[in-house]
């Protein structure tokens, strides 16, 4: 018989404090109602949030939400670096925000709020145990942003960018979705383990139609998410439709979202020899299709979109690799892993990095531009160009 165990309140605490977070934002807009005060509260949360992670990450692995071995959530080393990441991306697009604040294009209190809710997503996503959790907290993580997108006053670019994305990831949310309710009519199980486990020990599962789609409406539902070519068609026209600030945010913090939630279930719930040559395809079409046309853009912002998508093959690479024989061993599939997570953390804080530059040559509330428009900056900006 099943015994439900007591909720772990420890394992809990990022959560707790980033969705505290959003909570106080809400009252320090409605009570003080000043932007200073509303960003500052904001700032503070990320702050303590990434602070909470990395105390409960420095422990051992907390599970809880469990029934039997099985639990919802999982707090580990891996989940509090996500934690940790997603929560200074954050503070960082907090602080690149000032001058799209300062010029009133977009309302204060809304945009840290939605900021906040958004990072509590990011905050659960590396923690979940379940495909329910999973898929919720990557939503909870994206629903934020299809409003972010669309926030900038006054702007038919912001609202066309926020359509666009908001159609296209309901897609994606679809087809995972429809992907986990035949994975589950397969296998009875929900957990991440439980599948993995169930599909090891039972491989005539693997000959069946029905996991046959459910595995490929999975992989292709989150390669949506990290925008691997041919899913990739949305994400030039978002970021750049959307408010610099929210541009960074989408490319960095949502496509880590996206990584994280493939790797988890490549990693404990799909079978390498199935999900491998998939995920090499997508490898090498992502990097090929995302460079060569990134070589051809004009626009500030859509050039670091494509080299968003292409990156994103860089990061699927290792995860390819599982697709060859000598890849599938335990310590391959550890090492495929732990690739693929240190190049995603590097590639959203060198990312993060690149849309600051252009938040710091450009005018204050101004779009990304054109390349051109970036000419002879280090003359006009000595000290900014030096400093970036």
């Amino acid at each position: 018989m099943s015994v439900v165990q007591s909720v772990d309140n420890v394992a809990l605490l990022p959560a707790y404090l980033a969705a505290g977070t959003a909570v106080l934002v809400l009252l320090a807009d409605l009570l003080v109602a000043r932007a200073r005060v509303t960003l500052a509260t904001a700032a503070a949360g990320a702050v303590a949030t990434a602070l909470g992670a990395a105390l409960v990450g420095a422990g051992d692995e907390r599970r809880t939400f469990c029934v039997g071995p099985d639990c919802s959530y999982v707090f580990s080393g891996r989940a509090a670096l996500v934690a940790v990441v997603v929560a200074l991306l954050t503070l960082g697009v907090l602080g690149l925000s000032g001058p799209l604040l300062r010029a009133g294009q977009s309302p204060t209190g809304e945009y840290a709020f939605l900021l906040a809710c958004s990072m509590t997503g990011g905050v659960v996503l590396g923690a979940a145990g379940d495909l329910i959790t999973l898929i919720v907290a990557l939503e909870t993580l994206t629903l934020p942003l299809y409003v972010l997108v669309g926030l900038r006053r006054g702007s038919l670019a912001s609202a066309e960018a926020a359509v666009t994305f908001f159609v296209v990831s309901v897609v994606a949310t679809t087809l995972t979705l429809l992907g986990a309710a035949l994975l589950y009519a397969a296998t009875g199980g929900l957990h991440l383990e439980r599948i993995g486990a169930l599909l090891t020990d039972r491989p005539e599962l693997l000959d069946l139609p029905l996991t046959t789609a459910a595995v490929a409406l999975v992989v292709l539902g989150l390669a949506f998410k990290v925008a691997a070519v041919p899913f990739h068609a949305w994400a030039p026209a978002a970021y750049d439709g959307a408010p610099l600030p929210v541009a960074a945010y989408l490319s960095t913090a949502s496509k880590l979202g996206g990584v994280v939630a493939l790797l988890a279930v490549v990693r404990y719930a799909l079978p390498a020899d199935v999900t491998g040559p998939v995920l090499a395809l997508l490898a090498v079409l992502t990097m090929t299709v995302g460079n060569l046309v990134a070589l051809r853009q004009r626009r500030t912002v859509r050039l670091l979109a494509w080299s968003s998508v292409a990156q994103a093959g860089y990061i699927l690479a290792p995860l390819g690799a599982l697709a060859l024989t000598a890849g599938r061993t335990a310590d391959a599939r550890t090492a495929a892993y732990a690739a693929a997570v240190a190049y995603a953390v590097f590639f959203v804080v060198l990312e993060l990095a690149a849309f600051a530059a252009v938040v710091a040559l450009r005018p204050a509330g101004a779009d990304g531009g054109t390349v051109d428009d970036l000419r002879g900056a280090a003359r006009r900006h000595p000290w900014r160009a030096a400093a970036l």
